[in-house]
């Protein structure tokens, strides 16, 4: 078993490299592509079952000797590291002690809201080489409950961040799916003030719900944003093909420009 591996396809325009803790999430979101993806192998999986993997904290210490390029590990893509279970298992805890320990640059994408800052005291200790993200899909309370019922909600996530950036911890938000284009532009505005850097998206072949929004307006009014309040940012790559005719700066398209590296 490996546990730090390169991610492939939509994955890898997050990080160079990726860990997932925890197989399963307690989160419940009706968008998730997990499921599915592990149901054609097993068609009894139960993705809100969260399972500690065997031996994975055992692994992740040899993994991490191993590592010569030590480059950015994101956890984690198929879970959350601050889901529910989490609270009980304290993995995510065990895991970034050891990233710490070989000096490996961490990126976390949570929807826990303030669970992960159990662990504040851990990123403090990474320096410069952590940032903590959230998932920002809606303004409203009701929407975030149907689309994600067992998520933070909304405010406590964005709270979470504001507490993470004045604490001195650099902060990040992936603005992937995009339900509603203009709650998407809001949480934009909204946080502006305590986010360093944004991850813009597009929600993907969900019941065609995304053929019906207009993407041009959506990434040209997003990149005005971003311009105005001279932020970093990354437009991915489905939303990029959906607007082919909107200018966007080629660091905003490069995998890596915004990846933080080790400072030795």
């Amino acid at each position: 078993m490996q546990t730090i591996y390169k991610p492939k396809g939509k994955a890898r325009e997050y990080s160079p490299l990726a860990a997932n803790i925890y197989k399963g999430c307690d989160h419940g979101c009706l968008y998730c592509y997990v499921p599915g993806m592990f149901k054609q192998f097993n068609k009894n999986y139960n993705h809100s079952d969260v399972q500690i993997k065997p031996g994975f904290i055992e692994q992740l210490k040899k993994d991490c000797i191993k590592l010569k390029n030590k480059n950015q590990v994101l956890i984690c893509f198929s879970g959350d590291p601050y889901c529910m279970a989490n609270d009980e298992h304290r993995e995510t805890r065990k895991s970034l002690l050891i990233l710490l320990e070989n000096e490996i640059p961490v990126r976390i994408l949570t929807k826990g809201g303030m669970r992960c800052l159990q662990d504040i005291e851990i990123f403090k200790q990474f320096g410069k080489n952590i940032s903590i993200g959230a998932t920002l899909t809606f303004i409203n309370e009701s929407d975030s409950k149907k689309w994600e019922p067992g998520a933070a909600l909304p405010e406590e996530r964005m709270k979470t961040l504001k507490i993470l950036h004045e604490n001195n911890i650099k902060t990040w938000a992936s603005l992937e799916p995009v339900i509603d284009t203009k709650q998407s532009l809001e949480l934009m505005g909204k946080t502006i003030d305590f986010i360093d850097e944004y991850k813009i998206g597009k929600l993907n072949n969900y019941k065609d719900l995304d053929k019906k929004i207009n993407w041009s307006i959506f990434l040209q009014s997003a990149i005005d944003i971003m311009e105005k309040n001279n932020k970093e940012y990354y437009i991915k790559y489905d939303l990029s093909k959906e607007a082919p005719y909107t200018e966007i700066k080629a660091n905003h398209r490069n995998l890596d420009y915004y990846n933080l590296l080790w400072i030795k």
